[in-house]
């Protein structure tokens, strides 16, 4: 008995000193199987063989015995390979808003068509750093969806940021644009003028203090219960600043009295209370201004009383000398200082606080 092999293609042709076997092609997965027989004569033919046979062989064993038995056996080979299917494909990338503002965490998720029957890969990539997302999430077998968080850091400037789920070939995308964070508005903290206590006539350096450095110009309203202690109406914190400076002016009082200077801003309001020393220098005195008026011949609406304003030479503005309407016709003014000249001006106010026009100015100069 002998044997040769050939690949793809039939062997060479065989001798004639053989009896006449016969070829029998047998099915490797099978081989008590014989699936066609030819007699040796027509094997001496191979272009007739190889076009009569067309069968998928990879490789043929010839098998030759001496008995005149011709055995072919073939193996076939299967290529490429298949993927189980995971039930659904993916349809979204979604974190439920298309905008997120400032540094936060937000709950976003991977959808599939329909049921995952086997654990599923989402691959997840960002196109920016500024908003950051796990490299992957896995959907469980019977689930359809997965959360995951979407962590965005806060930026300067608005951005638009894609969110990128893969899986089996399929992409979807999720665009978010990240937005800066409003500043805070600077809230009023403090006013102060570094101490309690004055003692008239002077003059105290005082500042307003705001929680953080302001965005932009800030007017904080100032306001004094005590004509013996005035301040300008408002003072500006600077952008840039949380402080501003202003000055307020202590008159020489012959009793120590209590003031209070109350700074407002953006509805916030701070006070400091200070004590009017009476104890002035010795031998000075002290003058003061009464005032008196006549009350109005006839008013449209009721009267509820009167304020008093005053305005030291050279300044810019009236200043309110009684915090509460007087009811009567007459005022004493005792915070004044010699050598100074001071305007009056009195408002009739009606029961609904509203302010008549100024009257007559009339000038004092203290001796």
């Amino acid at each position: 008995m002998y044997q040769f092999k050939r690949g793809p293609e039939l062997g060479p042709e065989l001798t004639a000193q053989e009896p006449k076997p016969h070829l029998r092609i047998q099915d490797s997965r099978n081989p008590s199987k014989v699936s066609m027989t030819f007699s040796h004569s027509f094997l001496r033919k191979r272009t007739a063989v190889t076009s009569a046979i067309a069968l998928p062989i990879a490789f043929l064993v010839v098998l030759l015995s001496g008995c005149g038995g011709l055995t072919l056996n073939s193996n076939f080979i299967t290529k490429g390979t298949s993927s189980a299917s995971t039930g659904g494909t993916l349809i979204k990338i979604s974190c439920g808003t298309q905008s997120l503002t400032g540094a936060q965490s937000k709950e976003c998720s991977a959808y599939l068509s329909a049921p995952a029957t086997s654990s599923t890969k989402i691959s997840l990539t960002s196109s920016n750093a500024s908003l950051q997302v796990p490299a992957s999430v896995l959907i469980a077998t019977g689930a359809s969806s997965v959360g995951f968080n979407a962590v965005s850091a806060a930026v300067s400037k608005s951005v638009n940021v894609t969110l990128t789920g893969k899986a089996g070939g399929v992409i979807k995308t999720d665009v978010i644009t990240l937005y800066p964070a409003a500043a805070a508005t600077p809230s009023l903290t403090m006013v102060s003028c570094g101490t309690q206590t004055i003692t008239g006539p002077t003059t105290k350096s005082c500042s307003v203090y705001l929680s953080a450095t302001a965005t932009s110009q800030t007017v904080v309203s100032l306001s004094s219960n005590n004509g013996a202690l005035t301040a300008p109406k408002s003072v500006t914190v600077p952008a840039g600043s949380a402080t501003g400076g202003f000055a307020i002016t202590a008159s020489a009082v012959s009793t120590t009295q209590s003031a209070t200077l109350t700074a407002t801003a953006d509805g916030v309001s701070q006070t400091e209370v200070f004590q009017l020393d009476g104890s002035g220098p010795t031998g000075s005195v002290q003058h003061h201004v009464q005032l008196s008026w006549n009350a109005p011949s006839s008013t449209p609406v009721a009267l509820a009383g009167y304020r008093v304003y005053r305005m030291q030479a050279g300044g810019s503005s009236y200043q309110l000398l009684n915090s509460s309407i007087d009811v009567n016709t007459s005022y004493t003014d005792t915070a004044v200082q010699s050598g100074q000249t001071y305007d009056y001006v009195v408002k009739s106010v009606d029961d609904a606080g509203v302010e008549s026009n100024p009257s007559n100015i009339t000038s004092v100069t203290i001796p």
